[in-house]
């Protein structure tokens, strides 16, 4: 080594450069590989990982309840009651002379008819009602009176309207001399049941029209009810109940059992086929079951000759008038049934009996629908009168029983 080497020579020579030189270039290559590859998985990640997202609060309703403020002082209304006149005043002569403990009084009635009325007096004064002033005794007066004067108008001395309390669904009241010559009220409505809905759109005009058709034709007020289930309590307080149905239907125990015990105490029941067209039709099975199953071997089928009341009770029919069950070919064709082809008076219509006295009618002739016409339906609607004033006036009805007790004294 030379002199100048030496001289200016340095730890640093000792280093070899190349070597140094590609020894960094690698660690740097190494370092910059290694954190492109970190930051690269750490997209990837980033990118891939399924992103968890909080579910929004629920919305929240709050539920405000003001307290209801008067905006009037608070008193009871207090409403008078008008009184009613439920009583028969009856009046006596003075006890003067001896003479048997029983007589009749015999006058004439506010129709022209002679009307007779027996009584009894409770105490052991002997009257003669040929002499003496005429006076007002405290005596009871107990009266009988005959089946065919038993709703004379004067006699009874009743106020309908005070009777139309809502207690009772109807109360008529006929002159025996003339059977135009009605008055009283009744509300009418569809029956329904759990398995019956009646709610075609002939069922919801039927009602409506024949209580029209009551107002305006007779002296009775009549008013459409609302809907009557058979199952209720409120069945026994209605004189006339009417049940239509177009399909099949079955009562549950509780109903038959209801329908039953209403027919057997004075209930009528007007059950009609709105399905009339179609021969041997469900709704007819189901109609007829349900007098079957209400009142057993007691209720007898039976049709009603021409000749019976229900004919005659207000307007006179030769028998039934033509319903809906006629149909026509264009019908027969468009629907594929079997249409009955009758004559008008080529069957009658069947009634209910318990012993003598008729409890239902039943009709395959759907009146529902013509009464639910417009016009001319005029023979149909009189019918429905007759049937309404039928059930409301024969013996042993619910509204005679009704009557009966007024008349009676019942009341006092």
């Amino acid at each position: 080594m030379n002199f100048d080497s030496q001289r200016f020579s340095a730890p640093s020579d000792r280093i070899n450069r190349h070597r140094l030189l590609a020894e960094t270039r690698r660690v740097v290559v190494a370092g910059l590989l290694i954190s492109m590859g970190a930051l690269g998985g750490a997209g990837i990640y980033f990118v891939a990982a399924p992103k968890i997202e909080e579910a929004p609060p629920p919305a929240i309703a709050r539920l405000l309840i003001r307290k209801p403020r008067a905006t009037k002082p608070f008193q009871l209304k207090r409403q008078r009651l008008r009184p009613r006149a439920m009583t028969k005043k009856v009046s006596a002569l003075r006890p003067r002379l001896a003479m048997p403990t029983t007589r009749s009084l015999t006058g004439a009635s506010m129709f022209g008819s002679v009307e007779t009325i027996d009584y009894a007096v409770d105490t052991d004064i002997q009257i003669d009602l040929q002499t003496g002033p005429i006076a007002f005794s405290t005596a009871r007066v107990t009266g009988t009176k005959e089946p065919e004067t038993r709703i004379a108008m004067r006699e009874e001395l009743l106020d309908l309207d005070a009777l139309d309390t809502g207690k009772y669904k109807g109360l008529i009241i006929q002159d025996p001399t003339d059977r135009r010559n009605v008055k009283g009220f009744v509300y009418l409505g569809t029956a329904w049941a759990t398995d019956l809905e009646p709610s075609f759109a002939s069922a919801a005009k039927a009602i409506p029209n024949l209580v029209d058709a009551v107002n305006s034709q007779t002296g009775i007020t009549a008013k459409v009810d609302a809907h009557l289930f058979i199952d209720s309590q409120e069945l026994f307080r209605t004189p006339f109940v009417y049940i239509t149905a177009q399909e099949a239907f079955e009562l549950t125990g509780r109903e038959k059992k209801n329908l039953g015990e209403y027919m057997r105490r004075g209930g009528f029941v007007f059950a009609d086929n709105a399905n009339a067209t179609v021969e041997f039709s469900q709704a007819e099975a189901s109609l007829r079951q349900i007098f079957r199953a209400a009142l057993g071997p007691q209720g007898q089928f039976r049709p009603i000759p021409n000749s019976h009341p229900v004919y005659h009770t207000f307007y006179d029919f030769d028998g039934p008038p033509v319903g809906s069950e006629l149909g026509t070919p264009s019908d027969a064709e468009q629907w594929g049934l079997n249409y009955r082809i009758l004559a008008q008076h080529s069957y009658r219509l069947e009634g209910v009996f318990l012993g003598d006295r008729l409890v239902a009618l039943y009709s395959d002739r759907g009146y529902v629908h013509k009464w639910a016409e417009n016009y001319g339906n005029e023979p149909q609607l009189r019918f429905g009168i007759n049937v309404v004033v039928f059930a409301l006036t024969q013996e042993g009805s619910i509204a005679q029983q009704q009557i009966d007790y007024y008349s009676e004294g019942g009341a006092e």
